[in-house]
């Protein structure tokens, strides 16, 4: 069954991702940003290429990926086992086609931020500029394309922050976690023991004091960043570094008051119920 790691870009997804990663480390086995062939938290968000491909999943038209939805996380469900997928899609429904049901899904972890760093952070990783992000953030026609590869194809349905954050928390076929970004940032300790103690309720997962210890010192800011300088990091995009800063608040030095102002004016409720304004 799928537990989902679901997100906007840029709300902190690979860092939850490299947190779990670290915690379920097997004895003897290296902690590392990219992929091994066991990965069970791998960076290709889903639908990724390899199961577009094996299942013969007509790519270059929307409508049949999501028509495919189920029958891809089927088969990601053949080995019977807890299957973490990470994804940006929103929690939506296309046609008649759900994104998922009880079927496939166990449970999901949903990661919010504040849209102003989101833009700021996501402008710098994908080389546009502030303007050209809002525009992009606020478009409820909005979708994710291949970051590799050299395909483009519409491979998630995200909208715009809001119906993004709204359709998630709107999921009530299972329990789902939202967590904010920026607790993981100011409570870190706290924040990521609520992640292991909602695993443990609804997979099992056995809590341990020093795998979480040993997971929070692996995956400090400083350094993924430090191994991303060192080895690189495949999720790079256009920026220099994916582990750009990591940090909250960056907006108030980056942005202009106009687009700040049009900021909150399009996402103003949200932002209130979350805390942002």
């Amino acid at each position: 069954m799928i537990i989902w790691l679901a997100s906007y870009p840029k709300s902190g997804n690979t860092w939850l991702r490299m947190f779990l990663k670290s915690y379920f480390l097997k004895p003897g086995e290296k902690f590392g940003l990219e992929n091994s062939r066991l990965d069970n938290f791998k960076s290709q968000g889903f639908p990724d290429q390899e199961i577009l491909d094996h299942l013969k999943v007509d790519y270059n038209k929307f409508e049949e990926i999501a028509k495919n939805w189920e029958a891809m996380q089927d088969y990601i469900n053949l080995n019977n086992k807890t299957n973490y997928v990470k994804t940006h899609n929103a929690m939506c429904t296309v046609g008649s086609f759900k994104f998922t049901t009880p079927r496939n899904t166990k449970g999901a972890i949903y990661l919010v931020r504040d849209p102003r760093d989101v833009l700021v952070s996501l402008a710098h990783h994908d080389g546009y500029d502030f303007e050209q992000t809002f525009e992009y953030l606020s478009s409820s026609y909005n979708f994710e394309y291949p970051l590799s590869g050299g395909k483009r194809y519409k491979k998630t349905l995200m909208g715009n922050w809001a119906d993004h954050y709204k359709s998630w928390k709107n999921f009530k076929s299972c329990k789902t976690l939202i967590v904010k970004y920026e607790d993981m940032v100011l409570d870190e300790s706290n924040t990521f023991k609520e992640i292991i103690n909602y695993l443990t309720e609804i997979d099992g997962t056995v809590f341990s004091e020093e795998k979480l210890h040993k997971a929070l010192k692996q995956t400090q800011f400083k350094e993924l960043q430090k191994m991303e300088r060192a080895d690189g990091f495949s999720e790079k995009g256009k920026g220099e570094f994916f582990f750009r800063k990591g940090k909250i608040g960056g907006w108030k030095n980056d942005l202009s008051g106009d687009l700040v102002k049009k900021i909150e004016k399009v996402f103003y409720k949200e932002m209130v119920e979350l805390g942002y304004l």
